[in-house]
């Protein structure tokens, strides 16, 4: 009966995770409080995850990294790294991947990829490249670097302190690193050499430099005095002098998608315009013409030259994630219009006010300069155009990166715990002022700890029920007739298409009681089948939602769902057979 009950649970909570029908965070904590209600778990061990060393790491490795982005100190450094190649595309790659990959090796994946994303857009438009062909490179390489330390990625962590729990052993800080630069290298070498040809253009001709999302969509209202009175749709100059396309027409309150093109316009309607960033400019100066948002939201004091369009991308600790531009009364806030929004590949036709924000959202801003300056810092944004970024705090960089050489002597000595000397970095981080306190806790990705402390539950009760030992068994009657280094690549094979469809964090937290009950059932060491799975974990390039980094990267570089699978699903075969091949020569069964 408590196996049934444990894998429901199991089943459910994959679901949840993989239709994103309810927040991740929102999941975790109702899969903690179902095998707590249930008695598959004790109280105690239902909110132990809370007080786990792994979560503790994770908490302070997003403030360690917060630290160093804040300084300037990736974004200075990385850039300089970048330019060195020139305009070779496939150099251009390889060297986005190798830099990304270094730093995402000691900070959080996300943060570098953040911080190295405006860089890597002003670096496209400069070479003349659509950045289409430089993002999810950026991306892949964060996932790959992330593998190469054992503090580099969250499933690392979670993996290494699961290992000691079960066998009182973990790993070391750098026993990742051999495995972790092979898999990096032949990452680097696939993208650089056939990846990047599978990458998409996404690049519309009409688009100024300064623009790399292709278009999007804004609201225009039909004053009492435009010339375009009971001009026909088709008969306006919309389309063929300001080059915009109407996707849908209000009219008392009534919405009509694609509207015929003989429809005659009348005063008070408001049209859904399609178009790129320039169009919507024009259509600001146009004649009889209201942009709805700029209406609603008027900028006070701020003259035309004062005035600057750029696009921002929503960060994964953006408080405005989950919410709507007026419930957050943005416009007020920051001095600044959101014109339109572009999501998935796609631009949103909606009211831009009444859309629910989610995180990787590209908005197009409107405002003075320094609105917009102020917006970037520290507000959950990636700035991706038209503003030069300012870095934090230059002079603190060098105080931020010994910071990062301490926690990892400290770790490597074996004279604190990672969790002890990460934690003991964050707080020096705040003591000389790299960010202030109020920054450290935002920088922390909430959602990922209530993740974490919510699912460490289930794996409890995977092991106290049996489901577990039931899983392991099954996949050893499948291929453990083949021996240990099939049953490996089975372990490695079902954590990759876990993640591919939900939190990396999580799969590995689920995949770890099995892992270890197959290893000893087969009387091996669980060394190996733990480190498969903790790679695996992070292995997730098929889809925009695996992992976070995938998603920062879809706006900005309009990218759609199937455009990873299409270059993701080769790279994944190739990690999934390399990293097989050489786990158990590194760690020996």
């Amino acid at each position: 009966m408590e196996i049934t009950l444990t894998l429901l649970i199991l089943i459910i909570a994959i679901i949840l995770f993989a239709t994103e029908w309810l927040p991740m965070d929102l999941v975790s904590l109702m899969v903690l409080l179902a095998v707590a209600l249930t008695g598959l778990v004790s109280p105690e061990e239902a909110f132990s995850g809370f007080s786990n060393p792994a979560v503790i790491t994770v908490a302070a490795m997003f403030i360690l990294g917060a630290g160093i982005s804040h300084t300037g100190a990736i974004s200075t450094l990385g850039e300089h790294l970048i330019r060195m190649t020139g305009h070779s595309q496939p150099l251009m790659v390889a060297s986005i991947m190798g830099t990304v990959a270094f730093f995402s090796a000691f900070i959080n994946n996300i943060g570098a990829t953040a911080v190295l994303l405006p860089v890597v857009i002003s670096m496209a438009r400069k070479s003349k490249l659509p950045a289409s062909k430089l993002l999810i490179p950026l991306a892949f390489g964060s996932l790959l670097g992330g593998v190469c330390t054992m503090i580099g990625t969250p499933p690392n962590i979670l993996i290494n302190s699961l290992l000691r729990e079960y066998t009182g052993q973990g790993f070391r800080i750098f026993d990742f690193t051999p495995l972790g630069l092979v898999l990096l290298a032949c990452g680097i070498s696939y993208m650089a050499l056939f990846g990047h040809k599978l990458l998409p253009v996404r690049k519309s001709g009409t688009l100024t430099e300064a623009y790399q999302v292709k278009e999007y969509i804004t609201e225009v209202e039909i004053l009492d005095n435009s010339p375009l009175l009971g001009k026909t749709i088709s008969q306006s100059m919309l389309e063929s002098d300001l080059n915009m396309k109407v996707r849908a027409l209000q009219r008392n309150h009534r919405k009509y998608p694609r509207p015929k093109r003989n429809r005659k316009l009348r005063a008070g309607d408001i049209l859904f315009l399609e178009g790129d960033p320039q169009g919507i400019l024009k259509v600001r100066k146009g004649k009889g013409l209201s942009v709805v948002p700029e209406r609603d939201n008027p900028l006070p004091g701020s003259s035309e030259r004062e005035i600057v369009v750029v696009e921002a991308s929503l960060n994964s600790t953006s408080d405005l994630v989950g919410k709507t531009l007026r419930q957050e009364r943005f416009a007020e806030n920051h001095g600044l219009t959101v014109l339109a929004i572009w999501r998935s590949g796609a631009p949103v036709v909606r009211k831009v006010d009444h859309v629910i924000l989610r995180f990787g959202d590209v908005l197009l801003l409107q405002g003075p300069e320094e609105k917009v300056r102020h917006l970037a810092k520290g507000h959950g944004f990636l700035v991706l155009g038209g503003v030069d970024p300012v870095p934090y705090r230059p002079r603190l960089a060098p105080i931020a990166m010994a910071t990062i050489a301490g926690v990892i002597l400290l770790s490597v000595s074996g004279m604190a715990p990672i969790a002890i000397s990460a934690t003991l970095g964050a707080l020096v981080m705040v003591q000389t002022r790299c960010l202030t306190i109020k920054e450290a806790y935002d920088s922390i990705d909430w959602p990922i700890i209530l993740l974490i402390a919510g699912t460490l539950p289930l794996g409890h009760a995977m092991e106290n029920s049996g489901a577990a030992k039931l899983l392991a068994d099954m996949i050893i009657g499948g291929v453990g007739s083949l021996g240990p280094w099939a049953t490996l690549c089975a372990v490695f094979l079902i954590t990759f298409c876990l993640t591919e469809v939900m939190s990396h964090a999580a799969a590995a937290v689920l995949v770890a009681p099995i892992a270890y009950n197959t290893a000893i059932e087969m009387a091996v060491s669980p060394r190996p089948f733990f480190m498969a799975v903790a790679v695996a974990a992070s292995m997730c390039f098929m889809t925009p939602i695996s992992h976070q980094s995938n998603a920062l990267v879809m706006g900005p570089g309009g990218y759609k769902f199937f455009d990873y699978t299409k270059v993701g699903a080769p790279l994944n075969l190739l990690v999934w057979v390399i990293a097989t091949l050489l786990i158990p020569l590194l760690f020996p069964f």
